[in-house]
């Protein structure tokens, strides 16, 4: 097949897969910790489905009874980057 091609058509064969094998050796190892991390973040979306489908109760509750102050100002930043001039959650008043 490559003897029936020209030299055009070789050396543009040629740099795609040389531009494929530099992308690879470049972003592979960054592109393969997203898919991992994104893996995770999928299965911990998951198990808070099951928990919530089955009424189990959160854990993470908890958790975030604590650091409540620390994502109020977080949420604040939120919710005007989405234009909402007030907290969108009447028990939440965070303006």
């Amino acid at each position: 097949m490559i003897s029936s091609m020209s030299w055009h058509e070789q050396l543009a064969e040629y740099r795609k897969r040389l531009g494929e094998f530099m992308h690879g050796a470049a972003y592979g190892q960054y592109e393969h910790k997203l898919r991992q991390e994104t893996a995770d973040l999928n299965d911990l979306f998951m198990l808070l489905c099951f928990m919530e489908a089955t009424a189990l109760p959160n854990p993470a509750t908890l958790y975030l009874l604590e650091i409540y102050p620390y994502l109020l100002d977080q949420f604040h930043l939120w919710h005007r980057r989405m234009g909402m001039d007030h907290s969108p959650l009447a028990n939440l008043p965070c303006c």
